[in-house]
């Protein structure tokens, strides 16, 4: 039972206890099961010391055993005499109880003859305190952990909450193509989760091995001294780490951080971390870093999923984006980019509605090859679908089209959709559709 000392003196249970000791002008102390003080031990002064060093004496450990072991099956009180060199010493001993489980031995002293003439007659008051602390404790403790767990809910609700309302504003600066107000965002990124910086790492495609500083986010602000923290000549991370942000992620807080991994591999610049891995195409292209390194901390499990959210948005983003700034519009280069892409590609004539091409996960979808059918069978025209209203209020307008979410009857699902217009071969007016599907 974990109930300590302090608590006992805060709600005031010490002061009961010592109180009836004091009444009845008797020694007291309350140990927990090991023997160890819950609550001081306390008496008149002629006998005081005494009972200091009797309590604390190891010679009495196993009797102490036997003690516990007897009030805890009864779960009575008990009265007997001790040899502890004095003929007239005698005890009380009463369990308390919190929840039904064991918390300590109340004892209950005497040294002289009078005072164990008073110890015998307070022997039937002391086993009912003892049994109405255990009642009370046990009720107060519960409100304790009730209000504890009560603001923990609300702050888990609270978290839930502004991490919800932060994906909805990404998600429409992203669908607006508002990327200058993307920096606001992420502030509110950064101080939800009440990091101290963002950091985000793109792969050197020249040099294998080392990473390039994209981009930070500081909650000081941006300077020359902060971002001297994120350069490094070649990746910091051991190979095992590297290997483990790739394919997964890399968590470190209070549980496993260690004065090596501090020193060594974050320069004393960090006291948390969660690591994740930024793809696009289904490859590791860099990574997004959270970083703790003003107190210690252990990550939440809502903490975690919100960062890694965060992450795989930022990723689909970065990939749509080259997607549709990648198609120049030759159908071989389109077909070398989209085939074997894991999302689905459509590319429909504007005039006909013919599709000119469908990417190999799109015809595995539908079940068979679109080129050539109606590509309005798979999405309507934004046009016709809401004709005369202006679908730059119902859709988000990007400098690459128009991205949205919708539901796609025939893909049986809910997908963000790239729509942007270009030239078929250099001279058919066309539509390339990119439709990832919701992340789950």
């Amino acid at each position: 039972m974990n109930i300590s000392s302090d608590f006992l003196i805060e709600n005031k249970m010490a002061d009961i206890i010592d109180a009836f000791a004091s009444a009845t002008e008797l020694y007291s102390v309350v140990l927990d099961i090991n023997g160890h003080i819950l609550v001081e031990p306390s008496g008149p002064n002629p006998y005081l010391g005494e009972f200091y060093e009797l309590v604390r004496n190891p010679k009495y450990k196993s009797l102490y055993g036997e003690i516990v072991s007897c009030i805890v099956d009864t779960k009575q009180a008990m009265y007997s005499e001790i040899d502890d060199g004095n003929p007239d010493s005698r005890f009380a001993a009463a369990p308390i109880f919190v929840n039904g489980s064991f918390l300590g031995t109340w004892f209950l002293y005497a040294y002289t003859t009078a005072q164990y003439q008073k110890l015998f007659k307070a022997f039937d008051n002391f086993s009912k305190v003892a049994n109405s602390l255990s009642y009370i404790i046990s009720t107060v403790h519960n409100s304790a952990v009730f209000q504890k767990e009560e603001k923990s809910i609300l702050k888990e609700l609270e978290f839930e909450r502004g991490a919800k309302e932060i994906m909805e504003d990404i998600m429409r600066l992203f669908s607006k193509g508002d990327r200058g107000r993307i920096r606001d965002v992420y502030d509110r990124v950064g101080r939800l989760l009440d990091v101290d910086f963002i950091v985000f790492y793109e792969v050197d495609k020249e040099k294998p091995g080392h990473m390039i500083l994209n981009d930070y986010w500081s909650k000081i602000g941006k300077s020359e001294e902060e971002e001297k923290k994120f350069v490094w000549e070649q990746d910091h991370y051991d190979l095992e780490m590297q290997n483990k942000i790739k394919y997964d992620c890399l968590i470190i807080d209070k549980k496993n951080m260690t004065n090596q991994l501090r020193v060594e591999t974050f320069e004393g610049n960090a006291r948390a971390v969660m690591v994740f891995p930024v793809n696009i195409f289904g490859k590791y292209r860099g990574r997004l870093i959270f970083i703790e390194n003003t107190k210690e901390r252990i990550w939440t499990e809502d903490e975690i999923e919100f960062a890694r959210e965060i992450t795989v948005m930022f990723s689909r983003d970065l990939m749509i984006t080259k997607l549709v700034k990648d198609s120049v519009g030759v159908p071989s280069t389109i077909q070398r980019i989209f085939m074997n892409s894991p999302f689905m590609v459509l590319v429909r004539d504007d005039d006909t509605g013919e599709v000119l091409f469908s990417n190999k996960m799109l015809d595995e979808k539908v079940g068979y090859d679109l080129k050539g059918k109606d590509g309005y069978f798979i999405l309507p025209r934004l046009t016709d679908e809401f004709n005369g209203l202006n679908t730059e209020n119902v859709y988000g307008k990007t400098s690459g089209g128009i991205r949205y979410k919708r539901f796609i009857d025939v893909l049986d699902g809910i997908y963000d959709v790239t729509e942007a217009t270009f030239k078929w071969n250099r001279t058919i007016k066309a539509t390339i559709i990119i439709m990832v599907p919701e992340a789950s």
